[in-house]
């Protein structure tokens, strides 16, 4: 059964589309013949955190992919702690940032959605010295042995070792549940608990066997030979397709957010907004030395830290997996994958219930996540803009306004804005058939 948000959603999306549907000859007639895929100019004030999960916008505007659709992208960089008050008092119209951070805040801010996800942060891991024989998660995997049994034989390797780890609560839940699902406990460890570079340090001296620590750390590790045998997502791949598995409430869908009247009130903005992640996200995968160039000299400019290529690297391939639209399917189509986004987002958001975060009514995850209306908006339009543009496929027109529409439309096609695409493509069948 839909809910109540997920029904007014659908309406605002279809509203939007039925405008293209219906009025989609007329707006392109009053174009000049020249500029039949002209987009109106919209201007977007962007903030970008200052990571690398959240800077990848910065691609889009490098390669003018914003203006491809009419959006003038102002973007800034901004801390974490000023997401919500900026999207809240409108200082900015849309923030790149984990849908976490929407859900611990809906008790002052429930008006903000998060409406398109760009990458899965893949959480922490546990470091080894390397050089000790040491075998990881997916070593024990290749070797035949199932999920449990690969973590039991990862953790077991820890008894009685020196395992370094931060103070940070934010780690802490990892540890222990790594820890348990091996069949150990931070009794069975030597532990030593200190700041985060301490921890890499104690590593690089050989004080300690094993660590976990924050995402600069396990970059500076991994880059520096340490192996990381355990991760989040290795946890996660075993996990209860379920809101109630605590291992996926340590991964994120990070995302885009915006406020839900702006999502509502304005569809064919977001639907640009999500091509144009889309389009980012594709580039990073079949373009990755040149994404990652241009990715990580924004990141060394917004964060005064030089980020190599080699970090880029690590960021893409093992921290921050950046997904494409179709590898993004599953997570809104397949209730039985772990990844589904309800049961991610229902773990996270859990795990704010059971730590007593809402003085309210806690919210549900569709109260916040709108990443699954605007996927499903985005498929609806690029199948049926591809079934047009199959029919002039075979029957080509040989009018040269209708031809240039067809034109116009692939373009928008290939760069994922299905919305765009939908409208031209939609135009040019009312042109032929009005003939």
């Amino acid at each position: 059964m839909l809910t109540r948000r997920r029904q007014l959603t659908i309406v605002c999306l279809l509203i939007a589309s039925l405008f293209v549907a219906c009025s989609k000859h007329e707006s392109v007639r009053s174009s000049a013949t020249d500029d039949v895929g002209h987009v109106p100019v919209e201007t977007v004030r962007f903030a970008n955190l200052p990571y690398a999960d959240h800077t990848y916008s910065s691609i889009g505007v490098a390669k003018g992919w914003f203006k491809d659709v009419g959006i003038d992208l102002q973007v800034n960089t901004i801390k974490i702690e000023d997401a919500v008050p900026s999207l809240e008092s409108g200082a900015y119209d849309v923030v790149s940032l984990p849908p976490g951070v929407l859900f611990s805040s809906y008790d002052t801010a429930p008006d903000l959605c998060s409406f398109v996800f760009g990458d899965m942060f893949q959480g922490f891991a546990i470091m080894a010295q390397p050089g000790r024989g040491y075998k990881t998660y997916t070593e024990y995997r290749n070797a035949g042995m199932t999920h449990s049994d690969a973590i039991r034989g990862v953790v077991g390797q820890m008894k009685g070792k020196i395992f370094a780890y931060p103070t940070e609560n934010a780690i802490k839940p990892f540890i222990d549940l790594a820890l348990q699902k091996g069949g150990l406990s931070r009794r069975d460890v030597k532990s030593i608990v200190l700041d985060d570079p301490l921890t890499m340090i104690a590593m690089r001296n050989k004080q300690a066997d094993f660590q976990v620590g924050g995402v600069p750390s396990r970059i500076e590790l991994q880059k520096e030979g340490f192996v990381p045998i355990l991760s989040s997502i290795d946890l996660a791949k075993g996990a209860l397709p379920s809101p109630d598995s605590k291992e996926l409430a340590s991964i994120l869908e990070n995302g885009w957010a915006m406020k839900k009247d702006r999502y509502r009130s304005n569809p064919a903005l977001a639907l640009r907004l999500a091509s144009v992640n889309y389009r980012i996200m594709k580039f990073m995968a079949t373009n990755q030395d040149e994404a990652i160039s241009i990715h990580m000299a924004y990141l060394s400019k917004v964060t005064g830290q030089k980020f190599t290529a080699e970090d880029g690297r690590i960021i893409y391939n093992d921290l921050d997996p950046f997904v494409t639209f179709e590898d993004q399917k599953p997570w809104f189509y397949d209730k039985t994958n772990p990844l589904y986004y309800a049961n991610v987002n229902g773990a996270i958001l859990n795990s704010f219930i059971a730590d007593k975060v809402y003085k309210n009514k806690p919210p549900s995850v569709e109260d916040v996540i709108f990443d699954d209306d605007t996927y499903r908006e985005l498929l609806r339009l690029k199948l049926a803009t591809n079934e047009v543009l199959e029919k002039f496929k075979t029957n080509p027109s040989s009018d040269g306004r209708i031809a240039q529409e067809i034109v116009e439309a692939q373009r928008f096609y290939d760069a994922y804005d299905f919305y765009d695409a939908n409208r031209l493509a939609s135009a040019a069948w009312h042109d032929a058939t009005a003939k």
